[in-house]
């Protein structure tokens, strides 16, 4: 159904992100070691942080909201982040930045022209949903590929980012999108347009959702890298056949359909628990307490 394998096996990225530089650049280190060739990079900012990296409290004592967000500081050190990455880890490894969301559209032109020097693979959701008919002027302005979709709800949303040039990489939550059949029609399109799939796939997409994404990313030329979790024990237990990392790449499972099943009765062992995001996301405000995107 999804016209045969153009490739053996999925390459990957996987997240490092620590409080300080050094401690960003020492878990990338230890995910190239294991494999890896692609590395996203998040560090610490003062106050609440930023995303994907812890922060450090009162990091701005004399505002009215200390643990806020500043976008200037964010602005200054990125690309001391990924300059310092250059040096430590090389020319060859592949590196890519999630900026979540919290610039606007002149900001974001402002971070991809200061990262050009450092060959990024992607930049990721620079801006909000609200100021995506923006990104084709972004795009064009920046000299590192522009990655989006995981916000996206609807395949028609993300056909008009491809078809007016706003996107390089393709996000998307497939599930979010309406499922396999939408997205593969997406895959296609990005095809004709030399746009390439990175679909969205972090700890809360489950282990059929990543045999999906693994199922388009073997299937269609037009993919570029996908996103790496390693799944705990316990879930590889619940969803027998459980794809997880190998050397820094997805393979497929030789069994049946998705190659993932479903233990019901150990999945009642597990019963759901709160996700923390929504009460961080809550936090996310700037040093003069305005409310910031999460």
């Amino acid at each position: 159904l999804l016209g045969g394998r153009v490739r053996t096996a999925a390459p990957l990225y996987s997240h490092a992100g620590g409080a300080t530089v050094e401690e960003t650049l020492d878990q990338a280190g230890s995910l190239l070691a294991e494999g890896y060739r692609n590395v996203r990079l998040q560090v610490g900012q003062p106050g609440l942080g930023t995303y994907g990296a812890p922060g450090r409290p009162g990091g701005y004592p004399r505002s009215p909201h200390p643990d806020g967000w500043d976008v200037a500081h964010y602005l200054r050190t990125t690309p001391e982040l990924f300059a310092r990455a250059r040096q430590d880890l090389g020319p060859e490894p592949g590196l890519l930045h999630d900026v979540h969301s919290r610039l606007t559209p002149k900001e974001a032109i402002t971070l991809a022209r200061s990262l050009e020097e450092h060959r990024l693979l992607f930049l990721e959701d620079v801006v909000a949903p609200e100021h995506y008919d923006r990104l084709p002027e972004i795009r064009a302005a920046s000299p590192v590929p522009i990655a989006v979709g995981e916000l996206l709800v609807s395949v028609a949303e993300a056909a008009r980012l491809v078809l007016e040039r706003g996107v390089d990489l393709l996000r998307c939550h497939i599930s979010a999108i309406g499922g396999l059949t939408p997205a593969r029609k997406l895959a296609a399109l990005c095809e004709l347009t030399g746009v390439r799939t990175a679909w969205h796939s972090p700890g809360d997409v489950s282990p059929v959702g990543v045999a999906a994404n693994l199922a388009l990313d073997l299937t269609t030329p037009a993919f570029g890298v996908q996103e790496a979790h390693v799944y705990p024990e316990s879930v590889c237990e619940v969803f027998p056949g459980t794809p997880n990392p190998v050397d820094g790449h997805l393979h497929p499972s030789q069994a049946p359909g998705w190659g993932v099943d479903l233990d019901e009765r150990l999945a009642a062992r597990h019963p759901p628990v709160t996700h923390l995001h929504e009460r961080w996301a809550a936090r996310v405000r700037r040093p003069d307490g305005s409310l910031d995107a999460p």
